[in-house]
């Protein structure tokens, strides 16, 4: 009887600590719709981490993660863009000397020779969503690769609505930069703001996406987005922030006697609810 009861008790605690290990992990894991568990995943062994989005196998490939890119960093000179020294850090705690499964889209290499692939860990969790889940990247969208595409839009939008990780830095920056209106700009020239106001109009010219303040943008403030970034949206920048009240970060640059900032990161920019 003492048997049966200690088994019993010893079976109600294994299942609390499953419970409880759910708990903790249930912000990370992402099940993913439609994926067959059965199929072959490539196992290996993750010798080093670079950064955020990119390690080293114990065979000598460098992989790249697919749809994410977190802040770069540049180990010669000891700098890295926000958030960059977290994502790495976070890299390191979950990939640095552990086995990990590779899963790998339609083009299975980059330009420079590294294996392109989905991470999942050995507990489940994805780990390229949950590199966006937690803010630690942006999304990045490369054809033909965008096979969980859509599932990645819908957790970087739930981050940055949240303002998680690297969606906090314009909150963050709000501290210590000055505040104006759209109509100020030009008396900021080479100093770092944040501009608030409505965008009235938007023009794509296939370089760049152009967000305009005023119709004669001709000769106000504007915000340029250049074509090589658009991927790194969620959403379709020209159509998202049209006729909405925004807040933007960066230094203003003066171009054909203009003033205007460039927006080369998506947390740069953010959609508010009040113009003034």
């Amino acid at each position: 009887m003492l048997k049966k009861t200690t088994s019993i008790i010893t079976a109600l605690i294994s299942l609390l600590f499953l419970l409880m290990a759910g708990n903790v992990i249930k912000k990370h894991y992402i099940q993913i719709p439609g994926i067959n568990h059965d199929q072959k995943l490539e196992k290996v062994y993750v010798t080093r981490v670079y950064d955020g989005d990119t390690f080293r196998t114990a065979d000598g490939e460098n992989v790249r993660l697919i749809g994410v890119d977190t802040p770069e960093i540049n180990h010669e000179e000891g700098t890295a863009e926000y958030y960059g020294r977290e994502a790495l850090a976070y890299a390191r705690k979950h990939l640095e000397g552990k086995y990990v499964y590779l899963e790998y889209d339609q083009d299975r290499r980059d330009k420079y020779g590294r294996l392109l692939a989905y991470v999942f860990l050995t507990d489940g969790i994805f780990f390229n969503a949950s590199l966006l889940e937690e803010g630690y990247a942006h999304l990045i969208t490369v054809p033909p690769n965008i096979k969980y595409l859509s599932l990645f839009k819908k957790t970087v939008k739930k981050a940055r609505g949240e303002g998680a990780g690297i969606w906090s830095r314009l909150k963050v920056k709000e501290a210590s930069l000055p505040v104006i209106g759209w109509e100020e700009a030009e008396n900021y020239i080479g100093k770092e703001v944040i501009v608030r106001g409505q965008i009235v109009d938007t023009y794509n010219s296939g370089q760049a996406l152009f967000l305009n303040f005023d119709r004669e943008y001709w000769r106000t403030f504007r915000v340029v987005i250049f074509s090589e970034d658009l991927n790194k949206f969620g959403f379709n920048p020209e159509e998202y922030f049209d006729n909405k009240c925004i807040k933007v970060m960066g230094k203003v640059k003066e171009y054909e006697g203009k003033p205007e900032i460039i927006v080369d990161s998506p947390e740069e920019i953010m959609v508010i609810k009040n113009c003034l």
